[in-house]
């Protein structure tokens, strides 16, 4: 038997709602109150659901609330259905229905509850197999869910729908809705997950996919024990039962068949009752106990016959004429097989619907397809034309925009052409010249020809240096490396050794690694200059290359006077010459990054512990770039 979801919320704490309903005076709450109840009521004992929801109606209609009326009406339906009195089900279903379309309000709360009536009316129109009425109001249902947004009571019409489709034999569209509503209800909804798993299991079991029904019987096993739904676990435990008739282990066919009675007993549940006592009595006429046999059909067909479910009146005696025959009781075989033709007569009209139902459907969704198509179709004719005139004007705003950027980039270059003479002026100005070849004249007046030689020497390559890295964009690190190198010797010479530094790049970077030309030299200046030059101690600055993912990081320390203290002595022809500089690599920089269209990011900060300068941080990010060979 396939599992339908009831269209009612989880259980609540039954225990709770009654000690704030014995507090509670205000009588709207009151009726409110009692419908919460009866909701609670619904798995465990629908004796006490419909008991509290009569009471609701009985207030809703003193009070004039007619929403409460219509909730009330609600419970009254579903505690019928569980009774297995579908007539009286319906009946307060349809009044509750009658009451929310003259309430006719667009509140959320209101139309969902209309769902939820609705929804419930397609369980019960499912059990009398009269699935275009099921179908009908499950599709009114869902179309309130899909607008609501209400994903937790969308996958419980997944769910009854499929089980629809089960039942008028159309399998794929069957497992297609099961497996929505498991998806869909695997965290929000532990019921419907158990319930469409359930069913799920039972389609694979009638394909003869043994181990894939099994999986999903044992999931919703799971979900059933850790939420409390006897309903929906006493009809596993009947599709258990089938699963090892098929697998034949008999006994823990009736192991299971016995604890679905046990379930369904303890809810009065005759629905369940009478599959469960039809699969006992088949099992004990394999096993030839006639008596059993007898007795368990006998059960079915007076529970089918109360219910008046065709299909189990004509199964249960089908049973019954083999019994008697076996038995040798030719009058009462005979007697169950007129009864047999008889049912079965009624059940064929009934499949008979369901064939019509099912060919219906398939028309109602040919068409519907030949119209997507036929409107597809149209729209694609709608989207050439649309897309023909967007990309006539894609394709001018693109020339347009491509000659823009031509000329911009033309400009950017130039520009950039600009910076890089500008650094190569900065890098060789005269006062820093002068000053190198004075400190080399005093070591050969002092007699120090050696050093002097030395001195000469990297003061002649930092020459070379700069004019070869003139006539690049970019040089490899290690060269920039040598450079700054020879600058920072020369300038230890220039102040006395008033500065120690180190230069270290990490291991990770490849010696093809680029950096912009003449780029750095105007940092370490400024360093030695403003930072380390006003200390009355010894300097030091620490340059560090490192590569961090698609970056190229160079980061100038030092332990000078810091930022704040060297703006204040920024009067001398040094300092105006060095704040040119900082300006001019600040800009071509950012020259770089609009003509590279990759993010460079320049930072200088001042290092502080508390009140204490510990110095200045240079510290600029490039995109990683490599010489080509």
């Amino acid at each position: 038997m396939l599992i339908p979801a009831i269209w009612i919320s989880a259980q609540s704490a039954v225990d709770s709602l009654l000690t704030v309903l014995k507090k509670e005076k205000n009588p709207n709450q009151i009726t409110a109150l009692q419908n919460q109840i009866s909701d609670a009521y619904k798995h465990s004992d629908p004796e006490q659901m419909q008991k509290f929801a009569l009471l609701a109606l009985t207030n809703s209609r003193k009070n004039k609330n007619v929403y409460q009326e219509s909730v009330a009406y609600q419970n009254i339906g579903v505690s019928f259905f569980i009774h297995g009195d579908y007539e009286k089900a319906l009946q307060n279903l349809d009044s509750s229905e009658k009451i929310l379309l003259k309430i006719n309000s667009e509140k959320k709360e209101i139309r969902e509850t209309l769902a939820k009536t609705l929804g419930s009316k397609g369980v019960v129109y499912s059990q009398q197999n009269n699935y275009a009425a099921a179908l009908e109001n499950d599709f009114r249902a869902l179309k309130i869910y899909e607008e609501t947004k209400n994903n937790l009571q969308a996958s419980k019409l997944y769910n009854n729908i499929g089980v629809i489709y089960k039942s008028i034999d159309d399998q794929e569209k069957a497992l297609e809705y099961f497996l929505k509503a498991n998806q869909t209800s695997k965290k929000i909804n532990p019921e419907t997950f158990a319930a469409s798993a359930s069913n799920i299991g039972l389609i694979y079991l009638f394909q003869n996919k043994l181990d894939q029904a099994k999986k999903y019987f044992d999931e919703s096993l799971k979900s059933y024990q850790e939420n409390e739904n006897p309903r929906g676990l006493g009809e596993l435990y009947n599709s258990y039962s089938q699963y090892y008739i098929r697998k034949n282990q008999k006994q823990a066919a009736k192991n299971s068949l016995q604890k679905a009675e046990e379930v369904f007993l303890s809810i009065d549940d005759k629905f369940g009752l009478s599959d469960t006592y039809m699969f006992l009595a088949r099992i004990y006429l394999g096993e030839n106990d006639l008596e059993k046999s007898l007795q368990f059909s006998n059960k079915s067909l007076e529970l089918a016959k109360e219910l008046d479910l065709t299909e189990a009146r004509m199964n249960a005696e089908k049973l019954l004429s083999q019994i008697y025959d076996q038995k040798e009781d030719q009058k009462l075989a005979l007697y169950h097989l007129k009864n047999y033709d008889i049912e079965k007569e009624k059940f064929d009209a009934v499949k008979n619907e369901q064939q019509r139902l099912n060919t219906e459907l398939n028309f109602q969704y040919e068409k519907q397809q030949l119209e997507k198509r036929e409107n597809a179709s149209r729209e694609r004719l709608k989207w050439i034309f649309t897309v023909l005139i967007i990309g006539l004007l894609l394709l001018g705003l693109f020339l347009f925009y491509r000659n823009k950027e031509k000329q911009k980039t033309l400009l950017l270059q130039k520009q950039l052409t600009e910076f890089e003479h500008k650094a190569l002026h900065l890098q060789m100005n005269p006062h820093f010249v002068f000053n190198c070849l004075a400190a080399i004249s005093a070591f050969v007046v002092q007699n120090g020809k050696d050093e002097a030689i030395r001195y000469l020497a990297k003061f002649s390559k930092l020459m070379r240096l700069t004019l070869e890295f003139s006539k690049e964009s970019s040089i490899t690190l290690d060269k920039e490396i040598e450079a700054l190198q020879n600058y920072l010797e020369l300038e230890q010479l220039r102040f006395n050794n008033k500065f120690d530094f180190n230069i270290s790049k990490e291991s990770n970077i490849e010696d093809d690694t680029a950096i912009p030309s003449l780029l750095l030299q105007p940092y370490v200046e400024n360093a030695i200059i403003h930072g380390v030059v006003p200390l009355e101690d010894k300097g030091f600055i620490n340059i560090i290359f490192r590569q961090i993912e698609d970056q190229l990081i160079c980061i100038i320390t030092d332990n000078g006077v810091g930022i704040e203290q060297s703006k204040k002595k920024k009067e001398t022809f040094v300092n105006a010459h060095k704040s040119m500089a900082m300006e001019i690599s600040k800009k071509r920089l950012e020259t770089l990054e609009q003509l590279e269209n990759k993010k460079i990011e320049l930072s200088i900060t001042e290092l502080r512990d508390n009140e204490k300068i510990l110095g200045t941080q240079v510290l600029i990010k490039l995109p990683l770039e490599f010489i080509e060979k």
